[in-house]
């Protein structure tokens, strides 16, 4: 598995350097200037802090005979999987099993900083039930891999050895997720191929001929010195500010691609003296931790690193933001901490990072609300650095945990028209989240689509409502809506859709505009039903009950796997299916919620569109600026109280 600097240690650094530069420890005066000769000496864009102390692991047994044993889970087929693994075990070890069982439940995600109550009570059952031994699973995709890892890492803390069944393309991220949250050597079994893709006697021939196998071994073989130098590497000390490397541009280059501190494009190398020119526009220290709430270092996974401002700096000066975007970088890497922004970067349906630079800073620097955004100069290098800021900062890493089945596309920031937004009587998005107008916040979101905007053909402002319902059904979550219908979006419209749209019936405000979604944007429970019974991931669901059945599940409010339930109502037969349904009322699901739905005014007035982003939720930090930022910024920028609005 490939491994960051700080996990190649400092003998691979040297001899890097050897190959390309020299190592140097020099020091000079803070200065933005480039160096009068093609020689660079650069610094790691790389935290070395971790908020997380490994623990020491329980022995693996010496027999599974007569042992207690729980399989706990449930993705991807799991409920065939763990059944014959559990036969197997208790026919040649005459073993005690709790199968999946709500007696021992199990714990989900695992964070050892911060336990939530559904991992202690799951800790606490194993202890009860005097569990000798855990197998978690399946792991097929980039959420449910964190998730069934979670038991496994439960279980360890307890002094309760583990084995997590995951498909092989998602072994590397059990194991980092298991090294970045303190337990250095997560054992696994390779499930061959997909689950999904295999018939059920696929499922239970390779649970019996590879996965028990693998299983009967991970338990009863004690972890070597060897595996967890294979996991985690000699990790580097490398200080803050070390010169990890000194060469020519190009040299450069060649050294942060092959140390994987570069997302693959050409990087502007961040020299000591221009990351503390840097450091200069913000309110923060070389090493004052960023990811910091009331005192506490709050946890940026999946790497749990303590990130210090100077490293934000580093990343900055790499992705070419100039240095008035310290603010913005930084408030975006807080946002890095928070469950509502990163609980989806890793999943395999490819959430798209982006963020949304609000009030009077949006304005004085320069971020485009206007036609074509997303590719104005300000806007690229933002999208920029939360690419590297992933990479190095927080730890992603494509095909080890960050688990897109086809890939990310770049992350990009936009603003929101806000003058456009009091005019037609709507707050901006970050007014509607309790801060005040001329605040600077920024915004940290996901989206699982981009592009294929809806145009309205129309002035009639109740139609132009009936078509932004009608396509708020249809952008969900996952494709064909399988999972969560009521997942959150991002509504972008242009300033003459949004102003056509303020005119329908109760949406004079951006709260009325939800209410309305709410009762408008359903969708026919039919549909619903259709797409999680023969859709869902990795569930086979049709193998456990009928449609029918399910369809009368979903309308009672059972809780599935993947929503708490739905909220289905016999109501008139959507506008838009009128003609195609031949019932005036029909059975449909809600689609909306007020708390998740977020509008941005945004794209100019070219024409009259509205754009559904569904992904992620949102989360916002305001900027923090020096006193004297208007003195740091003035030879490029007008004073940021000229950019302030009247309300």
């Amino acid at each position: 598995m490939k491994r960051s600097i700080l996990r190649c240690g400092l003998p691979l650094l040297l001899a890097l350097a050897c190959l390309f530069g020299t190592a140097v420890n020099a020091a000079a005066a803070p200065s933005n200037a480039e160096p009068s000769v093609n020689q660079y000496e650069v610094v790691s864009p790389v935290p070395s802090g971790t908020s997380i102390e490994p623990i020491t692991q329980p022995a693996r047994l010496d027999t599974l005979e007569g042992k207690r044993i729980a399989l706990v889970g449930g993705s991807f087929s799991a409920s065939v999987t763990h059944a014959v693994i559990r036969d197997l075990l208790e026919e040649n070890f005459h073993c005690t099993t709790f199968y999946m069982t709500d007696e021992i439940g199990k714990s989900g995600t695992f964070n050892p900083n911060s336990v939530s109550d559904k991992s202690r009570q799951f800790q606490q059952n194993l202890i009860d039930y005097k569990i000798d031994a855990v197998i978690s699973g399946n792991c097929g995709c980039g959420i449910c891999t964190v998730k069934e890892t979670g038991n496994g890492l439960a279980a360890e803390y307890v002094g309760v050895p583990a084995v997590v069944v995951g498909a092989v393309a998602f072994v590397p991220q059990i194991e980092s997720t298991g090294y970045n949250r303190g337990v250095p050597v997560v054992r696994t079994a390779h499930y061959p191929g997909a689950f999904a893709s295999d018939t059920t006697e696929e499922q239970q021939r390779k649970a019996r001929e590879i996965l028990y196998p693998q299983i009967v071994t991970a338990l009863t073989t004690q972890i070597t010195q060897e595996e967890a130098d294979r996991i985690a590497g000699d990790v580097a000390g490398v200080h803050y500010d070390d010169i990890v490397f000194t060469g020519s541009f190009e040299r450069v280059q060649q050294f942060y691609e092959v140390n994987e501190m570069s997302d693959g494009l050409t990087v502007v190398p961040p020299t000591r003296e221009k990351v503390e020119y840097y450091l200069q526009f913000t309110t923060y220290g070389a090493e004052d931790i960023v990811n910091i709430k009331d005192g506490e270092v709050q946890d940026v996974p999946p790497a749990n690193r303590k990130i210090n401002a100077y490293q934000v700096a580093a990343n900055a000066i790499m992705a070419g933001c100039p240095p008035e975007y310290m603010p913005l970088c930084i408030a975006i890497v807080r946002c890095f901490a928070n469950g509502y922004f990163y609980k989806s970067l890793a999943s395999t349906h490819g959430w798209t990072p982006y963020v949304l630079v609000s009030g009077p800073i949006a304005r004085q620097l320069g971020f485009s609300h206007e036609d074509g955004a997303i590719n104005e100069q300000a806007n690229k290098l933002l999208g920029r650095f939360i690419s590297l800021a992933m990479l190095n900062l927080a730890g992603y890493k494509i095909k080890e945990n960050r688990m897109g089945t086809f890939g990310y596309l770049q992350p990009f920031a936009f603003a929101e028209d806000e003058q456009a937004c009091l005019e037609i009587g709507w707050n901006p998005y970050h007014v509607e989240k309790g801060y005040s107008l001329n605040t600077s916040v920024i915004t940290c979101g996901s989206t699982l689509t981009w592009g294929n905007p809806v145009t309205i053909g129309t002035a009639d402002a109740e139609k132009a409502l009936q078509l932004l319902s009608w396509d708020v059904t249809e952008k969900q979550q996952n494709g064909l809506g399988n999972t969560n219908p009521r997942e959150a979006r991002m509504i972008w419209l242009t300033k003459d859709a949004a102003a056509l749209i303020a005119q329908a019936e109760g949406c004079g405000s951006k709260t009325g505009l939800k209410n309305a979604l709410v009762e408008y944007a359903r969708r026919p429970l039919w549909m619903r039903t259709y797409a999680h019974f023969w859709a869902n991931t990795g569930s086979k669901i049709h193998l456990n009950t009928t449609f029918d059945r399910h369809y009368i599940d979903l309308k009672r409010g059972v809780s599935t796997e993947n929503v708490e339930r739905d909220y289905v109502s016999s109501t008139a037969a959507p506008e838009w299916l009128r003609g195609v349904v031949p019932f005036e009322t029909i059975d449909t699901t809600q689609t909306v919620e007020q708390s998740n739905t977020g509008f941005v005014i945004t794209g100019g007035d070219t024409e009259s569109s509205f754009k559904i982003m569904p992904g992620g939720d949102c989360c916002s930090f305001n900027l923090s600026l020096p006193r004297n930022w208007d003195t740091l910024v003035a030879d490029k920028y007008e004073p940021i109280a000229g950019f302030y609005l009247a309300q």
